[in-house]
């Protein structure tokens, strides 16, 4: 009986069974249902999948339930159940398929499965040691509880294991070393290894690289992981995504890693990590995400970073990178984000920067750089986010800025920036910040509508701009031309320079 995905009310009579004895499957999911799950639903005993999904279900699971002996799939998640999930169910002997997720469950029991979601719900205590004797059991997800103790070696009796899901809980290891994690080499068919945000403190275990070559995806941020990355991690051919940000990590990013060549996003960032980046990252050609963002990386960029033509996200910010912006960088046509700033980047900006043609973010600010903006950066008309702020540039804004349409954040100041606020500006409809503090521009602050909701902090520290006394500047002073420069042929009296304004000194 297939009732998905409708908006059915009301609730379901406790006598349904007694009308429908012969009952196979039963498929309410994605409706409006309310009230309890019917309290004789086990007298529908040829019962074999039972959807209920996705409803605003509430109370009880009823203990009968332990009673539906040919059900192979239960699926009771996304309601607002409450209480003990009943250990009757662990009589569901046929039983591989069990979704609980996204209720209000205040308690775990007995289950026997191929799969057991319990994410977010309210258990606490430990892992029930039932879990790990579970044998058949593929996946595992307990994310978002509050879940503690230690995360047991006896794990590795899921040697079915392919998809294991802690995160968000409380959990430690027995040992600095994450011995769990040594256990779990005995599980060959793992693939997804989700630890984020627990409370592992101590290292990372050379032991690592004997996990399954078949794990695509390792994620332990915010775990308080310690000492270095270590060299082994690149025995792991088949990663896909490693993610070890905001912890404690140690040491040079190891070479290894360049062997992970089906590696697709590499997050270090937040760490304590130093050295170079080495040259070796530059053969992992599928690399679409690079974070490497708040550590204390030094050197140069790689020259061979270009290589990487799939990279769509690239940042360093927060290090210690010096030197130049290599050119080679510019040849990545795709990139849509990168970030450099707080490092000591100095040169100029490349010329060939016109080629990112589809960017939509660029902040260089807080380094070195010098010289002036190329006038190419016009073109690159899904911009919606530059920063050049706290550099040494110079030289007039140019006046192609105002072509970047999509622009919404836009900071220059802190520079040597002189001349003119480019008229062009006014184009700039969706912009929502602007920063032109602190250089040496002169003349009329523009008054088009992009410009209504900016404030004095826009435009501080330019002691020779004037405009809308709101914005704390000398008010616009329009030039006359003298009378007898006049043309013969112009008899008008009182011709105005557009977009000019005097600044008188000061009388001592």
């Amino acid at each position: 009986m297939d009732f998905a995905n409708n908006t059915l009310t009301g609730s379901l009579p406790d006598d349904m069974c007694q009308h429908l004895p012969r009952l196979q499957a039963l498929d309410i999911n994605n409706n409006h249902v309310t009230g309890p799950v019917p309290r004789n639903l086990w007298q529908c005993q040829e019962l074999i999948a039972i959807s209920l999904s996705h409803n605003q279900l509430t109370g009880l699971i009823p203990r009968d339930i332990g009673n539906l002996t040919s059900a192979r799939a239960l699926l009771l998640g996304n309601n607002n159940l409450i209480g003990e999930i009943p250990h009757e169910i662990g009589n569901l002997h046929n039983l591989e398929y069990l979704v609980l997720e996204n209720n209000n469950f205040d308690g775990p029991r007995h289950s026997n499965l191929e799969r057991l979601y319990l994410e977010r719900n309210n258990f606490s205590g430990t892992i029930p040691s039932f879990i790990f004797n579970a044998s058949k059991l593929s996946i595992l997800g307990i994310r978002t509880n509050s879940f503690s103790g230690t995360i047991p070696s006896t794990i590795a009796n899921l040697r079915n294991l392919q998809w294991l899901d802690l995160s968000f809980n409380y959990l430690t290891s027995s040992t600095s070393e994450l011995s769990f994690l040594s256990s779990l080499r005995n599980c060959r068919n793992l693939k997804v290894i989700d630890l984020t945000g627990n409370q592992l403190h101590g290292i990372l275990p050379s032991s690592m690289g004997n996990l399954s070559t078949s794990l695509e995806y390792i994620y332990m941020p915010y775990c308080r992981r310690s000492g270095r990355i270590p060299e082994e991690i690149g025995n792991l051919i088949n990663l896909i995504t490693m993610s070890l940000g905001i912890n404690k990590l140690t040491g040079s990013i190891p070479i290894s890693l360049g062997k992970l060549q089906k590696l697709q996003g590499l997050y270090l960032y937040k760490n304590k990590l130093e050295g170079s980046i080495p040259d070796s990252l530059c053969n992992l050609g599928r690399l679409v995400e690079l974070q490497f963002y708040d550590n204390k990386l030094f050197g140069s960029i790689p020259a061979c970073i270009g290589k990487l033509s799939p990279l769509r996200n690239l940042l360093l910010h927060s290090n210690v990178l010096t030197y130049v912006i290599p050119s080679t960088f510019l040849s990545l046509r795709d990139i849509l984000v990168f970030n450099f700033s707080s490092n000591s980047l100095n040169g100029s900006l490349p010329l060939d920067i016109g080629n990112l043609k589809v960017v939509v973010g660029i902040d260089l600010s807080r380094n070195n750089l010098s010289d002036s903006i190329p006038t190419v950066i016009g073109g690159l008309s899904n911009l919606a986010f530059f920063s050049l702020a706290y550099n040494k540039l110079q030289g007039s804004i140019p006046e192609s800025l105002g072509d970047l349409r999509s622009l919404e954040f836009l900071d220059l100041s802190n520079n040597s920036f002189s001349g003119f606020i480019p008229r062009s500006f006014e184009k700039l409809l969706y912009l929502e910040y602007l920063n032109l503090s602190f250089n040496r521009l002169k003349g009329e602050i523009p008054s088009g509508e992009s410009f209504a909701n900016f404030s004095d902090n826009s435009f501080m520290g330019n002691s020779f701009l004037c405009g809308s006394p709101n914005l704390q500047v000398p008010p616009r002073k329009d030039i006359k031309t003298s009378p007898h420069r006049k043309s013969r042929k112009n008899t008008r009296s009182s011709a105005r320079l557009p977009s000019s304004c005097e600044i008188l000194p000061a009388l001592e």
